[in-house]
């Protein structure tokens, strides 16, 4: 092999990194809640984000999200992030009543997986008159997965 050809494999082998490390970068994900814990007489914020560069503007995005939420500004008033992910999906399942308990959210390998989760925790806290209402209501995945 010629010196020639060695570089230019040498500088597709590298390039071919980078360009690895700079999709998988583009793969954060994060999900914050505002919540007292009773959500039938308070509601709750959510907000989610994915595709982000970085966890720190993963998070800075599902905050800033939760914190804009209009349906239940008391509980967008104290927004937390709850969980961060990297090429993964979330879902948000709940019952859309107002002042009912259904709500559950999930991160998982693939958008059924979530969407099955969060579905489950929302029946587990909906009670068994109002189970049925649980719907996903959003569900994302990183471009990555």
């Amino acid at each position: 092999m010629s010196k020639f050809t060695s570089r230019v494999a040498a500088g597709v082998i590298v390039a071919a990194a980078v360009a690895g490390m700079a999709s998988a970068a583009w793969a954060e994900g994060a999900i914050a809640v505002g919540a007292s814990g009773n959500f039938a007489k308070d509601g709750f914020a959510f907000g989610g984000a994915i595709n982000k560069a970085t966890m720190s503007e993963a998070r800075d995005q599902a905050l800033s999200t939760c914190r804009k939420y209009e349906g239940a500004p008391k509980m967008a008033a104290i927004c937390k992030v709850i969980a961060t992910f990297s090429r993964e999906c979330y879902a948000l399942s709940f019952d859309p009543k107002a002042g009912t308990p259904g709500v559950g959210w999930a991160i998982a390998a693939d958008k059924e997986t979530a969407e099955d989760r969060a579905q489950k925790n929302c029946e587990a806290t909906a009670g068994a008159g109002r189970r049925d209402f649980c719907k996903v209501n959003q569900s994302y995945c990183d471009t990555q997965n």
